[in-house]
């Protein structure tokens, strides 16, 4: 295990602005959440679930000051000690007030957590800023909280997630059994199965591999590269993956594109009278 640190991120995250003057848009992990508060506060949850965290969403906990309830409350088995997060979500018309941050800010200290998140769907006023400054508690955007956890999130949950339900078309496509490798590398036309299948077979190599990480401390960008190795193969893929505009619509289309080639395979292989 190793300590917890914490690196609070730019106002706009880095890599998106890399993106936006690169001329691409940039792939997050889902598209704004639904009116609904519930929507944004049950997504929170479940991707720092997917992100390996242990979650409770809407969590009563007894302070000092009385009972108050959580909207979503982590905690991180991967440090020493177990850190524990407390995340406040507002999905309002309108910034979120000083008022609200100073509560929040109170209840984080109560709890005895190690860091607060208060995610806004729409923003916050300006004197809110002030009042985290030097704390342990820090405001999100929608788009700032998915850039926080992207990099864990595709290692934990989108790679794995992948690799499981598109192994089939891996195997179909390994060079022992298939030349879809070598027509890829001399820009010959690919079939559909065989595009999905060299890019989920891409997801063994590196940075997915974790090998440049483990030996220089360092590697690319995973949630980029798996951007970069969806377009190598754009113009064979099929349209919902090739349009695909976040993580999770991309890996749903995956998921679906594969389970139709299974069945379709299965379809077409000859059965025999026995």
């Amino acid at each position: 295990m190793r300590p917890y640190t914490w690196k609070a991120p730019r106002a706009v995250p880095a890599r998106l602005l890399e993106d936006q003057e690169r001329g691409k848009p940039a792939m997050l992990i889902e598209k704004e959440p639904g009116s609904n508060w519930l929507d944004l506060q049950q997504r929170v949850g479940a991707m720092l679930q997917e992100s390996g965290f242990s979650i409770e969403v809407t969590k009563s906990l007894t302070t000092a000051r009385g009972t108050v309830e959580i909207d979503v409350c982590a905690t991180d088995p991967t440090t020493t000690p177990p850190a524990i997060y407390v995340c406040e979500c507002k999905r309002w018309a309108s910034n979120v007030p000083q008022a609200e941050v100073q509560a929040f800010r109170t209840i984080v200290a109560d709890a005895g957590a190690h860091f607060g998140l208060f995610i806004s769907a729409r923003g916050f006023q300006a004197g809110c800023y002030d009042v985290v400054r030097h704390t342990n508690v820090h405001l999100f955007s929608w788009a700032q909280f998915q850039e926080l956890f992207i990099e864990r999130w595709c290692k934990r949950y989108w790679i794995p997630t992948f690799r499981s339900e598109a192994g089939a078309l891996a195997t179909y496509v390994e060079a022992v059994s298939s030349d879809a490798g070598s027509r890829a590398e001399r820009g010959e036309r690919l079939e559909q199965g065989e595009a999905v299948g060299l890019f989920c077979l891409d997801m063994w190599g590196p940075p997915f591999d974790g090998l440049a990480e483990l030996i220089l401390g360092r590697s690319e960008p995973v949630a980029r590269a798996i951007r970069e190795r969806r377009d190598r193969y754009l113009p064979y893929l099929p349209k919902p993956i090739a349009d695909a505009q976040y993580l999770r619509e991309l890996l749903q289309a995956i998921s679906e594109f594969t389970r139709n080639w299974q069945r379709d395979r299965e379809k077409a292989r000859p059965t025999h009278d026995t």
